[in-house]
């Protein structure tokens, strides 16, 4: 079983709640911008026997009818080291490096989606 108690002593589902409405509100901002417009569509969590893993689904309006889907293991990648704050900048920093640098160039399966 992975250790998932988070850095700080936070119970893990009050982390995960703070990181989710930190990291969607992050998104939705940085979706809003100019150079990132989009929409994010959805951001979940899978509990997995390796950990907790944060699931985004999203849409750009540079790359139009294909949706984009990355996941990123958050507990304990990120809860060991990071408050959920500034771990959900992390998630979006993330999640927007890894769309300008990979995921607009790939192909999307049949379904229309391209995913980490």
């Amino acid at each position: 079983m992975v250790e998932r108690e988070p850095h700080g002593g936070l119970p893990p589902q009050e982390w995960l709640a703070i990181f989710q409405d930190s990291a969607e509100a992050k998104l939705r901002h940085q979706f809003s911008s100019d150079e990132d417009a989009g929409s994010l569509r959805s951001l979940t969590f899978e509990d997995r026997a390796d950990g907790v893993w944060a699931i985004a689904t999203f849409a750009m309006h540079s790359v139009k009818d294909v949706t984009f889907i990355r996941s990123q293991r958050v507990m304990p990648d990120l809860s060991s080291e990071w408050d959920p704050d500034f771990a959900a900048m992390l998630f979006e920093t993330h999640l927007i490096e890894w769309f300008h640098v990979e995921a607009k160039r790939k192909t999307p399966d049949p379904s229309g989606t391209v995913r980490n």
